[in-house]
């Protein structure tokens, strides 16, 4: 069990780091800056992480355990469609908590480190979605097939992002689970035309 203080001065961190992320880029972003603003000494700020990247790694680890629970928890009774839906409501739900974070994440402004975090978390809440769009791709072409994926949806969601979150993340969930479903690939002809 986590330490409620530690928790606390975590959220701080991260809250502050939003807040300066709405204010200059990442790059800009020192150390100091981030525990001034979370009214913390560096040190402390030591104590919990190495690094701001460190800091956005854990975030995004922290994220995908939560949302691997909550998406398992939550879709036992739903239709196939649904689940996969209720995977991508949490994903955008997420980036809508802290749009800042999510966008120097997802526009590489954070570092190659962050952003193949975040894809390899989509590839992760997808694979653990009981309709996992994945689930049938052959292993030579699931890499290929899981960067789509990945890919894709980080750019809607910073998109998505860039249109202030609008529509909904309910409607934007609805219209991802759409377009992932939208063609059915014969796996055998796809390895038979690469030979």
């Amino acid at each position: 069990m986590t330490d409620p203080r530690i928790t606390r001065t975590q959220q701080d961190l991260f809250s502050a780091l939003d807040e300066l992320l709405s204010e200059k880029p990442f790059r800009e972003i020192s150390v100091s800056d981030l525990a001034r603003r979370a009214d913390v000494g560096r040190q402390t700020f030591y104590r919990h992480f190495d690094s701001i990247g460190a800091m956005l790694n854990l975030r995004l680890q922290t994220g995908l355990a939560d949302q691997i629970r909550s998406v398992q928890a939550s879709t036992a009774q739903l239709e196939a469609e649904d689940r996969l839906r209720q995977a991508c409501r949490f994903a955008f739900e997420r980036v809508g908590a802290q749009p800042h974070i999510a966008r120097a994440i997802l526009s590489g402004e954070a570092g190659s480190d962050a952003l193949a975090a975040f894809r390899e978390q989509i590839i992760a809440l997808w694979a653990n979605a009981p309709s996992d769009p994945l689930v049938d791709v052959p292993p030579e072409f699931l890499g290929y097939t899981s960067t789509f994926y990945a890919g894709a949806m980080a750019a809607i969601l910073l998109h998505w992002l860039d249109a202030d979150c609008s529509p909904d993340a309910d409607t934007m969930s609805r219209l991802v689970a759409v377009l992932s479903n939208t063609t059915e690939v014969d796996w055998g002809a796809m390895a038979s035309e690469g030979e």
